[in-house]
């Protein structure tokens, strides 16, 4: 069955028949008919919640609940009704609608991720063109050796940047690097006592560890490897590594670019294993924020409704800000 019904579409009172991502779930609780449990689902246009109504036998509620992981794609037939201002998917078990999970085979995984409103490829050679105005013979053919690699920039240019907070579709990983770059670039204009080379080279291999974050399915997970090492080690790891394949790599020059990747995120409660210390590591930790923050920011001032309140979280830290929709 084709996906013809997307979020972005539902209107109060109609009948849903369709398939559905599995975002998040909570357990299921009691109410006055029986057994319910609420699910968020989603497609590439947006997340709604659910809420399964069942009846009195708790067991067969749990074993259904049990049955939907997160990621996993589900056919739910049902009806959008409103709470709280909010529309919502209801089901209700007296009515015989039905949650069932789908294999690989029966969904199309583009209509549950979205992606970046910009080219891919387009982006590609516009980070491409950066590399190429590298002129450290060492720097220039460590970034090449990825940009080159196939199966390097398949994987790089289908993930995520995150999981929600910004670029959190295919394509943002990609998109957030170019913006990255583009900004390393200007600052080294303004402030020509850094390294351009150093700047340009970890503007682009400083998230390349996010490849291995990211399971990208029907929805984003984290990875057991981001979960116990995070990418910035896995980056830093993925880096050396690459190194020890280029004969002759100044070793000076690898332990800089180790520690600018170490220390991208700034302080060690966001997840630095070194605070910055040398020019090139502040400046790419700042000009690295600046790109979460306000990317952040401009993608939830886009996502707010005519309803919203004013205040949204659009912080990684969980920080509420307040957005003025103008």
């Amino acid at each position: 069955m084709e996906k013809k019904t997307f979020v972005e579409d539902l209107i109060e009172g109609r009948e849903i028949n369709d398939k559905f991502a599995v975002r998040s779930k909570i357990p299921p609780k009691e109410y006055t008919r029986g057994w319910f449990f609420r699910m968020t689902v989603g497609d590439r246009t947006g997340d709604i919640s659910l809420v399964y109504w069942g009846g009195p036998e708790k067991d067969e509620i749990q074993s259904l609940y049990e049955q939907l992981s997160v990621g996993e794609v589900v056919a739910v037939s049902g009806i959008v009704s409103s709470y709280k201002g909010q529309l919502q998917l209801s089901l209700n078990h007296d009515n015989f609608h039905r949650l069932t999970v789908l294999d690989e085979d029966d969904y199309n995984t583009a209509d549950f991720m979205p992606a970046s409103k910009r080219d891919i490829d387009e982006m590609l050679d516009e980070l491409r063109s950066y590399s190429g105005s590298i002129s450290h013979e060492y720097l220039a053919e460590l970034v090449m050796s990825f940009l080159d690699d196939e199966n390097f920039v398949s994987s790089f240019k289908r993930a995520p940047y995150s999981m929600r907070y910004s670029n959190n579709y295919i394509g943002g990983l990609l998109e957030h690097t170019l913006d990255d770059v583009k900004m390393c670039s200007q600052v080294c204009d303004v402030f020509p006592e850094l390294d351009r080379d150093i700047m340009i080279t970890t503007g682009i291999i400083h998230d390349f560890g996010k490849i291995h974050e990211y399971e990208t399915t029907a929805s984003i997970e984290l990875t057991s490897q981001a979960n116990l090492i995070g990418h910035t080690v896995l980056c830093e790891r993925i880096i050396r590594e690459r190194i020890e394949e280029l004969p002759g790599f100044p070793e000076e020059l690898s332990l800089k670019l180790s520690h600018i990747i170490l220390s991208h995120h700034g302080d060690y409660e966001w997840g630095s294993a070194r605070s910055p210390r040398i020019e090139e590591a502040v400046a790419l930790h700042h000009v690295d924020l600046l790109n979460v923050r306000l990317r952040g920011f401009i993608q939830a001032k886009e996502d707010l409704g005519d309803d919203d309140q004013e205040m949204i979280y659009v912080s990684k830290e969980g920080i509420q800000r307040p957005i003025y929709k103008g």
